[in-house]
């Protein structure tokens, strides 16, 4: 009963910022024309992809090789310490370009949004329940925010962005509060580990690229629209309303695969288990989103009910890419960083050539049919790969 509560409060978190998110991004799809709507998701994904290469791969090195309590607190003050100092490099450099104000959203993201060090520290050390509640008041802020600036300010495109300027302060006094009571508790032991931070950074950096070429892979369809269509913010909103309902499939296995870490890391016999239950929710979820995508479109979001077609192909790219976090996560957990790498660049470069291709044979729907061949190439490759490992042993 203890873990299926552990399972409920961490599912709530997360369907409650992700049905904030959802609420306010198809918002925006209903009040914004298609062209500033395609832009606001456009910046909403460079913010994110900004933010992973900021994060240099930490919140998976807190993740999966922290133990003690104290490695978990140290590891994570100098995360923080780290991404610190890549923003105030950025920002030297970037502060004569129109790039400046983009700086501050990638710290943010990377620092205490969700995927950010924050969360991974909070979640390996407090556990799911307080980790819980944190990613709940931040995706609060963070999307009542966004609203009011897109209908009270209106504020288009760049809401995306600038909704970071309003949330930093508040969060760096809660990390000074957190680095206050840790420093009482006589917990902060930043020489002893500094030394192998600075080894695991450099011998990571497979994992720091892996991460990015994840990112980046996931995101291809929306850069490719936007390099290569004539009308790219529109194909965007298309596209974009489109993965956003379908995305919320991901909500599965990040739920599982994170309550569980712990877990995972100690009982591989676990993995097979949790995977079977992963995979009849995942299946369950993507029938009742084909009945939400019908309706919504069907009744509310008229202008976007022609894209049922695409919504189908990136349902099923999101299906095996649901079906691959739980192996991805394995595989970093076992620290097989470079094979992690090597599966991604595989799958990111296919991607692109099958993206650039079909898009000049069949448009939008050919970038949706090339991110699901490729999402499928790679579950093929975690799934192999990390059975290998485990029939190595």
């Amino acid at each position: 009963m203890n873990q299926a509560r552990k399972y409920l409060i961490y599912a709530s978190s997360i369907i409650f910022s992700r049905g904030l998110e959802y609420f306010v991004m198809l918002f925006a799809a209903y009040y914004l024309t298609k062209f500033h709507y395609g832009e606001l998701e456009f910046y909403k994904k460079i913010v994110e992809l900004g933010a992973s290469l900021f994060a240099f791969g930490l919140p998976s090195l807190i993740m999966s090789y922290t133990r003690s309590i104290e490695s978990k607190v140290n590891f994570y003050l100098l995360s923080f310490l780290f991404i610190t100092t890549i923003s105030v490099v950025a920002i030297i450099f970037l502060s004569f370009t129109p790039y400046f104000i983009l700086v501050l959203p990638f710290m943010f993201c990377a620092l205490f949004f969700t995927g950010g060090i924050t969360h991974s520290y909070l979640l390996v050390f407090r556990g799911s329940t307080y980790a819980s509640l944190f990613k709940t008041i931040i995706s609060a802020a963070f999307y009542i925010s966004l609203f009011v600036l897109i209908y009270f300010f209106q504020i288009k495109g760049k809401a995306y962005v600038y909704v970071n300027y309003i949330l930093i302060g508040p969060l760096l006094v809660y990390f000074l509060y957190e680095l206050r009571r840790l420093y009482i508790a006589q917990r902060i032991r930043l020489r002893n580990y500094l030394s192998l931070f600075g080894k695991l950074l450099t011998s990571s950096l497979t994992l720091v690229l892996s991460n990015f070429i994840n990112i980046m892979f996931l995101y291809t369809d929306i850069f490719i629209l936007k390099i290569f269509s004539s009308k790219a913010n529109e194909d965007i909103a298309n596209y974009g309303f489109s993965l956003n309902i379908a995305a919320i499939l991901l909500i599965v296995p990040m739920t599982l695969v994170q309550v569980d870490i712990e877990r995972l890391k100690s009982d591989k016999r676990y993995v097979k288990r949790l995977n079977k239950n992963i995979t009849y929710l995942v299946l369950l979820s993507a029938l009742i989103l084909i009945f939400i995508f019908y309706v919504l479109t069907g009744y509310i979001f008229t202008s976007f009910e022609d894209m049922f077609v695409l919504f189908l192909l990136i349902l099923v790219s999101k299906i095996f890419q649901a079906l691959s976090t739980l192996y991805g996560t394995m595989i970093v957990v076992k620290k097989r960083f470079k094979t992690n790498f090597l599966i991604n660049i595989i799958a990111f470069v296919s991607n692109i050539i099958l993206s650039v291709v079909l898009f000049s044979k069949l448009g939008i729907y050919g970038v949706a049919v090339a991110s699901l061949l490729s999402i499928s190439l790679r579950q093929i490759f975690l799934v192999k790969y990390y059975r290998n490992i485990i029939n190595n042993k």
